[in-house]
């Protein structure tokens, strides 16, 4: 680490050098090394894996407490408290569940009892559930087609598809429309040779019934005259 001596201070990323202020001072680094892939695989960073994971647990737990205080009564201070002890719990070897059990029946049961004995509503932080209305048609199909989450662009780029959700996405509806228009077009053909062979067929054996019809009227032509009996 070493100090910035001016007169012009930077805070920026430039080449394999970092200029930053701490404490109202300006210093230099060499850039980090260190990448989200690293943190996220390397066996080094297990713990910081670990916490990151028990810190997570513990905002969702202060966050649920946090939502049951009255609104006039809570401050922003208390979601840092409860997140706290839920971290140090955690750290304890406490579950989740005794963990929040606990801040419960500190912070938020004696609000519930009060409401009980008293009657008087409290207005806590729970937000109800709006009414959201329904996607029209064009909503849904540019989510079929941009969403990476979605089941048919799944099925169109594969589950082991690496990339951007908008990179090969255009290419690939194409494709799928020209193989649906491909197997539309076999079966029109398919039912356009089933047609023409039905009627092949009927003409055939409107043929075979006009031939017998014809032998039918040249043998009672040809057939001899009666003997007549005097």
């Amino acid at each position: 680490m070493a100090k910035q001596c001016g007169p012009l201070f930077f805070e920026c990323t430039w080449d394999d050098l970092t200029f930053y202020k701490m404490e109202g001072k300006y210093y230099v680094r060499k850039k980090s090394r260190l990448t989200r892939e690293k943190v996220l695989t390397y066996a080094a960073f297990q713990k910081t894996r670990l916490y990151a994971d028990r810190l997570v647990t513990a905002s969702k737990i202060a966050s649920s407490i946090y939502s049951d205080l009255p609104i006039h009564w809570r401050q922003f201070w208390m979601f840092r408290d409860f997140t706290g002890e839920a971290m140090t719990m955690l750290n304890n070897g406490s579950t989740p569940q005794d963990a929040y059990d606990y801040l419960w029946e500190t912070y938020v049961q004696y609000w519930v009892l009060y409401q009980k004995e008293t009657g008087i509503p409290l207005q806590t932080g729970r937000k109800k559930q709006p009414f959201r209305r329904k996607k029209d048609y064009k909503t849904r199909i540019k989510h079929r087609t941009g969403n990476t989450k979605c089941r048919r662009y799944r099925r169109l780029i594969g589950r082991k598809h690496w990339k951007s959700s908008y990179d090969n996405t255009a290419e690939l509806l194409e494709k799928e429309r020209k193989r649906i228009a491909r197997e539309k077009k076999l079966q029109w053909l398919e039912e356009q040779k089933r047609k023409e062979r039905k009627q092949e067929d009927l003409a055939a054996e409107t043929l075979a019934k006009e031939a017998e019809r014809w032998r039918k009227r040249q043998a009672v032509k040809l057939k001899p005259p009666e003997k007549c009996v005097a």
